[in-house]
């Protein structure tokens, strides 16, 4: 057919150069894969499956002889040779693994070694993914289980020597009441043989006292000045205090007052969250990261502030036994402003052992509120 072109079962007119034309669309019908591709297909997932066969056939020529070693499968003469050549043996069970390998390649039509290497660092890409994301969990239930292990020391450090949170399951259970609270009076004569300055020019310093028990807002006496190894002290502080709870501590602190004033440690907070930023923004840690730990940093500065001398916590069987102690010897303290005198000597306290040395003579009784 002259100035006829036929393309499959089409035929189409010979254009001539030179004349105008127009694009006309035609449908063509969208024909189904042939079964040729489903075959191609499954045959490709079968020489897949032979190659992971092959490289899990490397790996245990590779572990071959650590198998035979410490499984001892084979006789011990063999051992014996085997272990002495562990470098030739690895040498050359390389060059055999890369042999069969390549053979295996070759031999399938498609899969090639580019296939194969991208294929291994795409699984190691996948591997090393869900690990990370792993590992990431585990550091966050590690952390979090070893803050809560070490939640006392962590308070310590920094600087809070009494609960963040006052309630307690017991609070809750009695719904807030404070029917189960009586108040007791704390008196502290003197404090003996405490460690002296760690400033061996400075040989007074200015001591002052911190208390703390269960709910009660921390209580400080006026700072003593001229204090070495010695203070006398004459305060009287009262407390509420739950005779049957067993968990409530009576801790006394016995501080030496700092040079830096108040205005300083409301500022470290502030000052530390700034450093902290500034430091951490050319950090993975981040400029957020890096702020939070700046104000913690501060905050614990701020609440360490006061050189620690010494301490003593005592347990609520200890804090009824000097209660005990104080009732044989008729004493009661009173709410009223003419609160009696009573003498301040020996006979009337009780001594108490601090850490890391010294000695602590107070008196703990009950306040008669008649």
């Amino acid at each position: 057919m002259p100035g006829k072109k036929q393309i499959g079962d089409f035929v189409f007119p010979t254009i001539p150069e030179g004349a105008a034309t127009t694009i006309i669309p035609v449908p063509f019908p969208v024909t189904s894969a042939s079964p040729t591709s489903a075959t191609s297909s499954s045959s490709k997932a079968v020489q897949e499956l032979q190659i992971v066969a092959v490289c899990c056939l490397a790996i245990f020529i590779w572990a071959l002889p650590a198998i035979c070693i410490k499984r001892k499968l084979c006789c011990r003469c063999f051992t014996r040779w085997i272990s002495r050549r562990l470098t030739c043996y690895c040498l050359f069970g390389t060059v055999v693994n890369l042999a069969i390998i390549s053979f295996v390649i070759a031999y399938e039509p498609d899969v090639s070694a580019n296939d194969l290497f991208f294929g291994t660092v795409s699984l190691i890409e996948s591997v090393s993914e869900k690990l990370m994301k792993s590992l990431y969990r585990l550091a966050i239930l590690t952390g979090a289980f070893m803050a809560f292990l070490f939640r006392k020391r962590i308070h310590a450090l920094l600087g809070f020597d009494q609960q963040l949170v006052r309630a307690d399951l017991r609070d809750v259970m009695t719904c807030f009441a404070m029917d189960r609270f009586q108040a007791i009076e704390v008196s502290i004569w003197k404090m003996e043989e405490l460690t002296p300055s760690w400033t061996p020019s400075l040989s007074s310093r200015s001591l002052f006292l911190r208390i703390v028990l269960g709910y009660n807002e921390p209580q400080h006496s006026r700072p003593h000045d001229g204090c070495t190894t010695s203070a006398l002290f004459r305060e009287r502080i009262q407390l509420n205090y739950d005779p049957e709870d067993d968990t409530q501590r009576l801790a006394i602190y016995i501080k030496q007052q700092e040079v830096i004033g108040g205005a300083v440690s409301s500022l470290a907070p502030a000052a530390g969250a700034l450093l902290g930023g500034a430091v951490s923004a050319l950090t993975p840690l981040g400029a957020t990261g890096g702020l939070g730990v700046g104000v913690v940093t501060g905050i614990g500065a701020a609440n360490s502030k006061g050189h620690e001398v010494a301490r003593v916590e005592l347990s609520c069987s200890m804090i009824n036994r000097i209660r005990e102690f104080s009732m044989k010897k008729g004493h009661t303290a009173q709410t009223t402003a003419n609160r009696h005198a009573f003498a301040w000597n020996e006979e009337e306290f009780y001594p108490v052992d601090l850490v890391p040395q010294g000695r602590c003579w107070l008196r703990i009784s009950d306040v008669d509120n008649a």
